[in-house]
């Protein structure tokens, strides 16, 4: 009886051993698939957090100051030159003068000429009067005279905050081949931009501008001798070499 009662309490105990040891087992399952994380989202950890460092962190190119950013240099004439004594200046300027046609042929004065203003014997496309030894030779010399001078008339005219079209251009130039001082001494781009914020009744801004350049801006008094001094004689003059230099450009 006694070996009855004490097989029967070890069964139970055994039992209770089994019991526990399952639901310790569960548990602890339980708790490992509860809080284990994927091998995957510690990939895409890693990955995704590299690239937002590297692109919020590290920026291709740092930025300058403007004054620091270096630019392509321009260039600073554009086509007028490009050709030499068979550019559009030299045809424009040349037929203005006389020495040239609209097309860019060459008429008698350009072998020379004695310049009815002062007398002087003039040369070439430009009516060069400072020493040649050709016709050719004077262009070229003159050529190089005449780029340096259209630089500062555009840089005078980018102080006005004035966009030269061609035409202005090509009349600016031309007036700094007949009177240097009247285009580039407070002359032309000062008339031009006073022209440009006035109507202009059945004549041209440009020539009002030229001809107004002609006007010596210490005294007030026109400084023209070879062109009379009078606005009449002036503009006439003017309104001949811009119509002249229009038709070389639709030739051109």
């Amino acid at each position: 009886m006694q070996q009855f009662i004490l097989k029967s309490i070890l069964t139970a105990l055994t039992g209770l051993t089994m019991s526990l040891g399952l639901a310790t087992t569960a548990q602890a399952n339980t708790v490992a698939l509860k809080f284990d994380i994927p091998a995957q989202s510690t990939v895409r950890a890693t990955t995704d957090s590299s690239k937002p460092v590297a692109l919020k962190f590290s920026p291709d190119s740092p930025s300058k100051p403007a004054s620091q950013v270096s630019m392509p240099d321009a260039d600073p004439i554009g086509s007028l030159f490009t050709g030499g004594t068979d550019s559009l200046v030299s045809k424009a300027v040349g037929s203005a003068e006389g020495t040239r046609t609209p097309t860019g042929g060459y008429t008698s004065a350009y072998y020379g000429h004695v310049d009815p203003g002062n007398g002087v014997w003039n040369l070439g496309s430009f009516s060069y009067q400072h020493g040649a030894v050709s016709p050719e030779d004077a262009d070229q010399k003159q050529l190089r005279r005449l780029q340096r001078q259209t630089l500062e008339l555009r840089r005078q005219a980018q102080a006005k905050s004035i966009n030269l079209s061609l035409l202005e251009e090509l009349n600016g130039i031309d007036l700094a081949n007949q009177a240097p001082l009247a285009a580039l001494d407070r002359g032309y781009i000062n008339w031009l931009f006073v022209a440009k914020q006035q109507p202009m009744d059945n004549q041209s801004p440009i020539v009002w501008a030229r001809t107004k350049a002609f006007l010596d801006p210490d005294t007030g008094y026109w400084d023209a001798p070879g062109l009379g001094n009078h606005w009449d004689t002036i503009y006439r003059d003017q309104q001949r070499r811009y119509d002249a230099i229009l038709r070389a450009l639709d030739s051109h």
